[in-house]
């Protein structure tokens, strides 16, 4: 009976750094692509000219969205720029949407408004104030369907609450 061979260390050695190679060069791809698309979808949608809209949120697929909405409710997204401004984006019928801040205005983040899907309205954790299922009463911000579909929020432009004038009794 013949001895086993013992591999040739050369040979080995050139495998483990071939392998080294393209195992270095396939994390470097994915490591690219992440950071493409995260680059791509970070807060900013694109137009058809190629130039990134600084304060524009895309969402997604209306048409998608909308059937996740009637079922779950409400998306609730952490603020898409990073800085403490959640929002809730939800579907009103039809191409209908529309965006608002997750909790009312000056509470703490503590304070993020939960979603009654059986009432279709939200409620105030902090103080019990519930309010209706378009966000009316909180911040808001302009919300588009694309052409190409897809939901687009315009962060850049936060519309105030409007506040329900009330006439002093004897008026």
């Amino acid at each position: 009976m013949a001895p086993p061979e013992t591999p040739d260390p050369s040979t080995s050695r050139a495998r483990t750094l071939v392998f080294t190679a393209v195992a270095g060069v396939l994390v470097a791809g994915l490591l690219f692509a992440i950071v493409g698309r995260v680059a791509s979808t970070g807060g900013t949608a694109k137009s058809g000219k190629g130039d990134s809209l600084a304060g524009q949120f895309t969402v997604g697929s209306a048409s998608q969205l909308a059937t996740s909405v009637a079922r779950s409710g409400p998306f609730l997204f952490p603020d898409p720029q990073g800085r403490s401004r959640d929002i809730f984006v939800q579907h009103l019928g039809g191409n209908e949407w529309v965006a608002f801040e997750a909790r009312a205005t000056g509470a703490s983040r503590q304070c993020v408004l939960r979603w009654d899907q059986a009432a279709r309205h939200f409620t105030d954790p902090c103080d019990g104030r519930i309010y209706p299922a378009d966000g009316t009463g909180l911040v808001t911000f302009p919300t588009t369907v694309n052409d190409k579909g897809r939901i687009v929020v315009d962060l850049s432009h936060p519309i105030a609450p409007t506040v329900p004038t009330t006439q002093p009794a004897g008026y």
